[in-house]
Parts: structure tokens; C-alpha cells; sequence
């Protein structure tokens, strides 16, 4: 094979997988692949520490932790934490969205924030009907609180732990499970009192005084037709005359006369003369199915919320969140109707509603679907967590299982914080206890993992292993001292630092602008004879400011649907938080780790 210059190699690589990363081309954990295969085939790096970042203890944690994210979800803990210290007398939205902030914060201090936002979603559904506040008065608080609490402790995300093996591959020192709590404090108290400001106001109010069948548009695309005694229906069950797969149309009601109504109709429901039919579907489609089959509009009746319910069948709303088996796939697809018995009624992706063509459409997270469906159906999407319910909830009960749990992390956190234990090697004891106890079914646990993270993390460790292998490190540390200037002293390096570092998140990845930035800091001990530990420290509080665009972070993702969000709307409240905690950042970081060892 030709000898390339190993530089030259990284760089390419670096520039290729960032295009990527920015225009969403590939899937990242895919990215992250063609990244290490790269490197070995190139001879950059040899092949065992190519795929060393697959078996690193930061994978171990990391995979630990969704099985901790798990047990708190099926026993109900983050969700019965947040009902407790949410729900009370009313008070004003700004002081509401404060302690929704601050709870989220607290929470994913030691859980994955993905998981308490997913959590804490419906809750905060139940909490804004109940005090009369605009969902999207609550989900950025919600979103960014929980960002915040990532920076308390090494577990509170996988970028910490990813940046602690970055150092730990390169020699370095990894920062120890509370050493940068006291800073995630000031950010988290600072985060959520910023709700009290003036600049709570730029949060959006939707949806005020709209159903939601008025907010999907439904009257556009759902009809009544009367299926008359011409019909070739009359007799045929809903199954039999599949006019799903034939002209793209649910059926979401029979309506008979003198008789109840059958709402959500199962497979085996017969049409008769005169009944009437309720039907969702594109215009075009309607059209050719009232000319084919022998039905009449019904042109008098406006279909709406009571229309489509009954005693026991709801319309609800519905999330999809970060690992749901949904991401990807289009209805057609997962063949969702057959599967959980529910009808999709319309999907909005980024708050703009899409009720044409759905069965076609791949879901996102943080996509909203409208659904109709009986309550034990309903219910039992509620228990699986592929779609997060915006409905009623009902108070949890501290069980075995949470109090197992609970013990369990706190187990864990204790022998990891005296060192008496390796935090991976504590965390991954901790997740076998609570599957040998039956805490988590080994199932389970299986699904709770996140996989993809877990293959970006790997692939990416490799990179930073490259770029620091080949003195890159050293020579983007050289030019941000350029830009610094060194007369300026540490401290302007430092926030250039930061300033660069939250740059690149916006585009890139959070992990893989952490592990990317993480060998550039631990280049200016060697550069300038400062100490490495407030450089990493700037590193680290860059790569988890995820606040200006949906796309920075899955929580921002995950909220986006539900609150009705446009993109402007993250940059609008995320920029004078960014630029707040930064400030606070370049202040705060030289005192509490000085720049001169």
C-alpha cells in the first residue's frame, strides 16, 4: 500500500466525517465506523487501537447507565420524583418553568438526560392542562434544564464520559465523579433562574384555545360518508374491505342509527346499509373511494374532538423519543395499525403538521403523531415507551423495584466517588444486580441501550487517538495561541477555547466536538507551560452547550414536536443563555482550577 502523510490522512478524515456529520448524510454511529476503518486501513493507526474505543471503559459506563435509565423508567422513580416536586399549588409560569428547569437539572445530574426528558414529557402534558400553561412554555426549560444537570457529575452524559477517556487514552488525568460539581451548580441555578428574567417571554404560547383536532387540521383530511344500499361495503367486515392498503384510508368510526357508535373499529367490524363511516385520508383518495364504492359525503357534519371519541376511545398525542424502534421507519413500514390496534390520525415534524400521505412518511424523534385508539391500547403504547403519551398519568407508588434501584445507584456512586472501585467496573456491577434481582429484565436492558451512541463514542475515541497521535492537537493549540495572542495571557486562550468549542457543537456532534477538542487542550501544558485541567474544563462546559438549534442535542429534538417549535425559536431563548453561562464560564473556571500548575 502507498505511504499517505498520517496528518494529512486525519485531517481529510476529520473534514469528510464533520461534512457529514453537518449535512446529516449518513447515520453518525455510521460515520463513526467509516472513521475507524479509515484510520486502520490508512496504517494511521494499527488496527488494535483502531477499534480500542469499542472496549473502553467509557463504553462500559456508558451501556451501565442505560440499564440504570431503565430501571428508573419501568419503577416509575425520575417519574414519581417529578410529580412530587411539580405538581402543587398554581404559581406563575416563570416560577413553574424555574422548578421544571431545575428539577430536570437534578434528575440528569446522575440519569441520562434523554431519558428524564422522555420522562418527564408527559408529566409536564398533565401539569400545563392542569395549571392552564402552554406546553411550549415548559419544554425548553424542560430541555435545557436537563442539559444543564450534564454538567454535575461525570455521568450526567455521555460527552463527560466520553471526554474522560479521551484524557484517559492520551495519558492524562480523568476528572473525578463530583470534581466539576460546584460549577454545574452555579450553571444549573444560573440556567434556571434565567426563566425568571424578561427573557422567559421569548418562549412561544401555542395551541391556546385550539383542540387538537383543530391544531392537526383534521377537518381537512377526515370526512363522514353514508354508505347507501348500492355499496359493495354492506356485509364486509373493516378487514375485508382493507382500504388502507387499497386507497391509503383508515377507518376511525362506525356511526349507526339507534345504535352506539363504533369508534376505533376493530378488524372484525361488519358496514351496514346506512351506516355511516368516518374516514381520514387525502382528499384525492376519498373522491375515488365514494365514486368505487358506492358512498355519500356527508357534507352537513363537521368532524372534531368529541366526534372522534367515546367513553373508551381517547384522541391523544403522542412523542417519539430517542431509541424508539419507530425512528426511521414509516408506518407502512412498522405496520402500525396491525401491530398496536391504534389509527395515526396526522404527524407534525418540527411543528408544521403533515397530514397528507403519512403512512409514507419515516418518523423522526421528537415527531408528534395524533392518534385514536381504545384506552387499553393507548395504555399499553403508554408502557412501552415507544411513543411518549401526552394524557392523563396516574401518581406511582415507591415500590420494590425503585427502592432496589435507588440503593443500587447510590451504591454505586459511593464506592465510585471513595475510589474504592473504578466507576465503570462500580456501574457495571451495579446494572448485573439489577438484572439478577429482576430490577430489569435481561431483555430489557438489552433494548434500553442506546447502541448507536455507544458505536460514535468508539469511533470517535479512535479520531481523537489519531489526531493527537499525529501532533494535530499540538498544532491547533499553536494557532488558537495565535489567535489568543500570548500576550494576552491564559486567560484569552481559555476563552477561545470555550468560544470554539460551543461553535463546533452547533454543527457537530456533542460528543464528537468533545473528544475532537479534548487532545487540542491537553496540547497547551506542552505549548505554553499552563495546566491542562481548566483547558479540559473549557471543553467540556462547550460541548454541552446545546442550546441554539434543535438539531445540537436529542432533548431539543425530542421537544420539538410537542411544543411547536421552530428552529428560530432555540436560537432566539438559547443565545443570551450561551452567552451568560460562557461569560460565567471564562470567570468562574480559572478560579476554581488555576491556569499556572
Amino acid at each position: 500500500m502507498p505511504s499517505f502523510d498520517p496528518q494529512s490522512i486525519v485531517l481529510a478524515t476529520l473534514g469528510a466525517s464533520l461534512l457529514l456529520f453537518v449535512t446529516d448524510a449518513l447515520r453518525y454511529d455510521l460515520i463513526a465506523v467509516l472513521v475507524v476503518l479509515v484510520l486502520a486501513a490508512t496504517n494511521v493507526l494499527e488496527p488494535h487501537e483502531a477499534f480500542a474505543g469499542f472496549s473502553s471503559p467509557a463504553i462500559v459506563l456508558i451501556a451501565s447507565m442505560y440499564v440504570f435509565g431503565q430501571a428508573m423508567t419501568r419503577w416509575g422513580v425520575a417519574e414519581l420524583i417529578g410529580q412530587k416536586l411539580l405538581f402543587g399549588p398554581s404559581r406563575s409560569e416563570a416560577r413553574t418553568a424555574l422548578r421544571v428547569s431545575f428539577v430536570a437539572g437534578a434528575l440528569s445530574s446522575v440519569l441520562s438526560n434523554t431519558g428524564v426528558v422522555a420522562t418527564l414529557i408527559p408529566v409536564l402534558g398533565v401539569l400545563s392542562r392542569q395549571q392552564r400553561i402552554p406546553i411550549s412554555r415548559l419544554l425548553i426549560p424542560l430541555a435545557f434544564g436537563s442539559l444543564l444537570g450534564g454538567t454535575l457529575t461525570v455521568v450526567g452524559t455521555s460527552t463527560n464520559i466520553a471526554v474522560n477517556e479521551a484524557i484517559r487514552e492520551q495519558g492524562g488525568e480523568p476528572f473525578g465523579l463530583f470534581e466539576f460539581t460546584h460549577l454545574g451548580i452555579v450553571f444549573l441555578v444560573l440556567g434556571s433562574l434565567y426563566f425568571l428574567t424578561p427573557f422567559h417571554r421569548l418562549l412561544p404560547r401555542s395551541r391556546e384555545g385550539e383542540s387538537l383536532s383543530e391544531h392537526y387540521q383534521l377537518p381537512k383530511y377526515v370526512t363522514e360518508v353514508l354508505v347507501e344500499p348500492s355499496s359493495t361495503l354492506i356485509n364486509r367486515t373493516v378487514a375485508e374491505a382493507d382500504l388502507f392498503e387499497r386507497y391509503g384510508i383508515s377507518v376511525l368510526g362506525i356511526v349507526r342509527s339507534g345504535e352506539a357508535s363504533a369508534l376505533a373499529p376493530g378488524p372484525y367490524n361488519r358496514v351496514r346499509t346506512d351506516d355511516t363511516l368516518i374516514l381520514q385520508g387525502e382528499p384525492e383518495n376519498l373522491v375515488r373511494l365514494r365514486r368505487e364504492l358506492g358512498l355519500k359525503e356527508r357534507k352537513s357534519v363537521q368532524v372534531g374532538d368529541q366526534r372522534l371519541t367515546a367513553a373508551d376511545v381517547q384522541l391523544v398525542e403522542a412523542v417519539v423519543p430517542t431509541g424508539s424502534t419507530f425512528v426511521g421507519h414509516t408506518l407502512v413500514e412498522t405496520d402500525f395499525h396491525a401491530s398496536t390496534n391504534l389509527n395515526v390520525l396526522a404527524i407534525s415534524k418540527h411543528g408544521d403538521v403533515q397530514p397528507r400521505s403519512i403512512g409514507k412518511i419515516p418518523l423522526e424523534v421528537g415527531d408528534s403523531l395524533l392518534i385514536q385508539g381504545h384506552e387499553p391500547d393507548i395504555e399499553r403504547m403508554r408502557r412501552s415507551r415507544e411513543l411518549l403519551v401526552l394524557d392523563e398519568i396516574e401518581l406511582q407508588s415507591f415500590g420494590r423495584g425503585a427502592l432496589i434501584t435507588v440503593l443500587t445507584l447510590v451504591g454505586v456512586l459511593v464506592l465510585a466517588a471513595t475510589k474504592l472501585m473504578a466507576l465503570s467496573v462500580a456501574a457495571l456491577g451495579g446494572a448485573v444486580v439489577l438484572v439478577l434481582t429482576g430490577t430489569v429484565r435481561p431483555h430489557e436492558a438489552r433494548r434500553a441501550i442506546d447502541w448507536s451512541v455507544l458505536v460514535l463514542i468508539g469511533g470517535m475515541l479512535s479520531l481523537g487517538v489519531a489526531f493527537d497521535r499525529h501532533g494535530l492537537g499540538r498544532e491547533v493549540a499553536h494557532w488558537i495561541a495565535g489567535l489568543g495572542s500570548e500576550s494576552h495571557g491564559p486567560h484569552v486562550l481559555l476563552a477561545v477555547l470555550l468560544l470554539a468549542t460551543t461553535a463546533l457543537n452547533q454543527a457537530l456532534n456533542h460528543v464528537a466536538t468533545a473528544v475532537i477538542m479534548t487532545p487540542v487542550a491537553l496540547a497547551f501544558p506542552h505549548e505554553l507551560g499552563i495546566s491542562d485541567r481548566p483547558m479540559l474544563m473549557a471543553v467540556l462546559v462547550g460541548a454541552n452547550m446545546c442550546f441554539l438549534t434543535p438539531v445540537s442535542h436529542q432533548v431539543n429534538a425530542m421537544v420539538m414536536g410537542p411544543g411547536d417549535y421552530r428552529y428560530t425559536d432555540f436560537f432566539k431563548i438559547g443565545l443570551p443563555l450561551t452567552l451568560m453561562l460562557c461569560a460565567v464560564a471564562i470567570v468562574l473556571i480559572p478560579i476554581f482550577w488555576p491556569l499556572v500548575p
